[in-house]
């Protein structure tokens, strides 16, 4: 018996290889956007500590804290300065 073979037309296999590339492309895009953020999150809970100790402004380094600095960045920065500034403490 020959086995057979499902033959597509060559413009089918082109168009499927076409998405996979826009699709990788596109992934890698929006990892890197999610990387940057997390590492200025991180970098930015860091500095405030250090530049906000004198003022008292002293974010505790817990899980808690490194999560929403990861997840969103900045505005999680600038979220924890504002819940310490209101006397919110996060454990």
């Amino acid at each position: 018996m020959v086995a057979e073979v499902l033959l597509l037309p060559l413009w089918m296999l082109g168009v499927f290889a076409l998405l996979l590339i826009v699709a990788a492309v596109a992934l890698v895009f929006f990892l890197k956007k999610i990387l940057v953020n997390a590492v200025l999150g991180i970098v930015a809970l860091f500095v405030i500590n250090y530049f906000g100790s004198p003022y008292g402004i002293q974010i505790a380094i817990t899980f808690v804290t490194v999560a929403i600095s990861a997840l969103f960045g900045l505005a999680g920065v600038g979220g924890l300065v504002l819940l310490k500034l209101l006397g919110v403490t996060i454990a």
